[in-house]
């Protein structure tokens, strides 16, 4: 068994060596942790953190330690992707343009708007942008309460070249700080 995974690694190995620009990044990326596994993670680690925090509730007596442990878990509870959050991805992707940017003709161009569309209450798809940016799902620019560009991150989906994917990954680097998920959640 061993000697087959040693195999099957040095075939992938051998084989990454010819992929170039979104190949390569696919191969490297959504083989292992594409979006689902880094949902799943991320929020996981999230639900780990809520238990501990109950589990220490538990031992402690003092009134503004377990006010300041439920304020934590609220906190946290507020950091895992809701309905709103999905919806109001998945509205972004539904208008999807090539190069990962969301066509402005097609969507709403204020968070106002979105919320209307999508029967929504307007705070609550506020958090949700807030929340999405936060986790590196999307990223956009305002100029007053109007949106003038949205992007879904290329490293959940892309539409477009492989040429073009490897430009957009090294000029959006501002506007992605990171990988989606990539948050650090407070230690115990």
């Amino acid at each position: 068994m061993d000697n087959n995974n040693t195999k099957n690694k040095k075939d992938q190995k051998e084989d990454s060596k010819t992929k170039v620009g979104f190949q390569k990044f696919a191969f490297f990326s959504f083989d292992k942790e594409g979006y689902v596994m880094r949902l799943r993670k991320y929020e996981t680690a999230v639900r780990r953190r809520i238990k501990q925090l109950r589990e220490n509730k538990k031992m402690v007596s003092n009134k503004e330690a377990l006010q300041s442990i439920e304020k934590e878990i609220k906190t946290l509870k507020g950091k895992l992707l809701n309905n709103t959050d999905n919806a109001v991805l998945y509205y972004f992707i539904e208008h999807i343009d090539y190069d990962n940017k969301v066509d402005m003709d097609k969507v709403k161009k204020t968070q106002k708007a979105i919320a209307d569309e999508l029967c929504l209450d307007n705070a609550e798809v506020s958090r949700a942008f807030k929340k999405l940016k936060e986790l590196n799902l999307i990223s956009f620019s305002k100029s007053g309460h109007a949106l003038e560009k949205i992007w879904v991150s290329p490293f959940i989906l892309w539409r477009g070249g492989a040429g073009a994917h490897y430009k957009l990954m090294k000029e959006l680097r501002e506007e992605f700080r990171g990988i989606p998920f990539e948050t650090k959640l407070k230690a115990a």
